[in-house]
């Protein structure tokens, strides 16, 4: 059963409701995340199947007024309706999957980060703040476009959490958020730029 006394306390007061929570069991806070994490879920399908059917629509139409050629292709593409429907639930399902086993890989990312800049608890502390702080993600993340905001929520609401859960400054638990999504910024920045040279010599041969 979801603790929606813990699910507005996040919300409404997160340093005291972290605080509050340093002494759940790991167990515990496993399952109000899973219970969060199916909600999410769950409405993320739906959301996603009824967006992907009329922009599935949308498309054929646009198509098929392409002319005769258009028109045959429109027509080819009736058939896979139920592949797209399919595909998408696929999706959100290795969502599912991923974020059920991830999460502990993510605290591990953030723990090794937090211990840079002076955590004083041990790896089960930060796995109840990851899980804690993605209390808002999972309310909004099923929203086109408001998951951005869910998104910002979960940030802010780690930091404040690595810094109640981990006896860490509120500046420190900021460097320890900010400092490894940089990283991946630049790895990002980087990688493009690997891929993107690397298409232009191929594109320089042939040429």
């Amino acid at each position: 059963m979801l603790d929606m006394n813990k699910v507005k306390g996040f919300l409404m007061a997160p340093a005291e409701t972290f605080r509050a929570s340093k002494g759940d069991s790991l167990g515990s806070a496993f399952r109000y995340y899973t219970i969060l994490l199916v909600i999410w879920t769950i409405l993320a399908a739906i959301v996603w199947l009824v967006m992907g059917y009329f922009a599935f629509q949308d498309i054929i139409i646009r198509i098929g007024n392409m002319g005769f050629f258009g028109s045959q292709v429109a027509e080819a593409l009736t058939h896979f309706g139920a592949f797209v429907s399919t595909f998408q639930l696929f999706t959100v399902y290795v969502f599912f999957l991923l974020s059920l086993v991830g999460i502990f890989f993510s605290a591990f990312i953030w723990h090794i980060f937090a211990l840079l800049f002076g955590a004083k608890k041990e790896f089960s502390q930060t796995i109840k703040t990851t899980m804690y702080a993605s209390t808002p993600f999972f309310l909004l993340g099923w929203i086109p476009y408001i998951a951005a905001i869910g998104v910002i929520w979960y940030l802010v609401l780690l930091i404040i959490g690595l810094a109640e859960m981990q006896d860490m400054s509120m500046g420190e638990a900021a460097m320890a958020v900010v400092v490894p999504l940089l990283l991946l910024f630049i790895a990002v920045i980087i990688g493009g730029g690997v891929i993107y040279t690397l298409t232009m010599g191929i594109l320089g041969v042939f040429t």
